[in-house]
């Protein structure tokens, strides 16, 4: 619920939920936070970076102030968050959701470029991903300051692509994979987008594109198969 609440985002959160919607997703998260503060993946799970990042940016979408909320909600949330290291350490599906509402700096998530889509469809790093920011509103401003230890434009991007939550950690990395990863963000990002290598990039945002496009038509615009 989260999710959806935030992929709407808060530009247009009104138009598509009314009013009596954010009292009852409100509802469903007072009663759903464990004790200490966080929220699982479901409502018996286990604490996670990711599901009380959401969970607590869903809050403040929906209108609770830093520490509004039900039995101080959001408080207790934000406590989790911070005690844990700060947002840094939310894993890599989380960065790139992060990155688009503009809580978040691409720099900061690993690349996956847009060359893949060429690959063939039945290899691990296939699925391409373009970058967007949403407009900076007050709201995401004010998020900013709450989530991090330190202040947003200090944070060195480059460090904390590789960070994760151990509550949300369940395979550790390899030391082939963070090299991988590495090479990509070093070496290849920075060709691709440069002539004249960044010809071959505006070809594969065509093909993402009619990627978009093609699940667009084929979900009749629910888009439910994106994951």
């Amino acid at each position: 619920m989260p999710a959806h609440c935030f992929s709407f985002l808060p530009w247009h959160l009104d138009t598509v939920l009314p009013g009596e919607y954010h009292k009852e997703i409100l509802r469903y998260l007072y009663y759903h936070q464990n004790e200490d503060g966080g929220w699982g993946f479901h409502i018996e799970g286990h604490n996670s970076m990711f599901c009380t990042t959401f969970s607590y940016i869903c809050m403040r979408v929906l209108g609770e102030g830093p520490d509004g909320g039900r039995g101080n909600t959001c408080a207790r949330g934000r406590k989790w968050i911070r005690d844990r290291g700060g947002m840094t350490s939310i894993p890599s599906w989380g960065k790139t959701w992060l990155s688009i509402l503009g809580l978040f700096d691409w720099s900061g998530y690993n690349p996956m470029p847009l060359e893949f889509w060429f690959f063939p469809s039945y290899l691990p790093m296939h699925p391409g991903r373009i970058r967007f920011v949403g407009p900076i509103t007050p709201l995401i401003l004010e998020l900013r300051q709450e989530f991090f230890l330190q202040p947003y434009n200090e944070i060195n991007w480059k460090k904390v692509r590789h960070l994760c939550a151990k509550e949300d950690l369940y395979y550790h990395h390899s030391l082939i994979q963070d090299l991988m990863w590495d090479s990509l963000y070093i070496c290849l990002e920075p060709l691709l987008t440069h002539w004249p290598f960044n010809k071959l990039r505006q070809k594969d945002l065509e093909v993402t594109m009619k990627h978009i496009h093609y699940e667009d038509e084929n979900s009749r615009y629910i888009t439910i198969g994106c994951v």
